[in-house]
């Protein structure tokens, strides 16, 4: 399964002037962990974590024993990391998760040159994992259904490998087909067995 397959898009974004408490705000309401930050072209230049966000801002009420910056607004582009770590839209969930757990990731964007497709995140990882047979299969019928009407195929999904039954070999569909099975989440193989 590729990054594509469990990205979530569009990404919330920052730039470099954002403000720490936007940032923080953003954070909050979106959910994520981490912001991509992106400059004027919206090009990926950084990343900041709510770990960055928290230190930061705890910094600047003095909570800490590090000096209290004299700039009047810390902003994104202060604290962000760069370079970041960021992967194509092709890249394998196995990929991203060694990434993850190595540099202690909590998201990865994926990217296209410089600008940003998605993001992947723990809880992306964590979905895919927890996601049984059962649900993957409905989810392909569902979309089988809404392409060909109720009913037409039939799926079975075994360890990540959709059968569906129904397709001949000479159908003009058949790419169609296995291309809308292929994107649903869990999804390795798609087949089209005999009747």
């Amino acid at each position: 399964m590729q990054a594509r397959h469990v990205m979530s898009s569009p990404v919330t974004t920052v730039d470099q002037s954002t403000s720490v408490d936007e940032c923080l705000q953003m954070v909050g309401q979106s959910g994520f962990t981490v912001l991509p930050v992106v400059d004027e072209r919206k090009h990926l230049v950084g990343i900041v974590s709510e770990g960055d966000l928290l230190r930061a801002r705890f910094r600047e009420l003095g909570g800490s024993s590090a000096p209290v910056t004299t700039k009047p607004e810390v902003t994104a582009g202060d604290i962000m990391a760069s370079p970041v770590v960021a992967m194509t839209a092709d890249a394998e969930v196995s990929e991203l998760a060694s990434a993850m757990l190595r540099s202690r990731l909590r998201g990865i964007p994926i990217v296209h040159d410089h600008d940003i497709l998605g993001i992947v995140t723990r809880p992306d990882l964590i979905a895919v994992l927890t996601t049984d047979d059962t649900q993957i299969a409905k989810e392909v019928q569902h979309r089988l259904d809404i392409y060909g009407g109720a009913g037409r195929w039939r799926v079975d999904v075994t360890h990540g490998s959709a059968s569906i039954f129904g397709v001949t070999p000479e159908d003009p569909e058949r790419n169609v087909i296995a291309a809308l099975a292929d994107t649903v989440p869990g999804i390795a193989e798609v087949h089209f067995p005999p009747e």
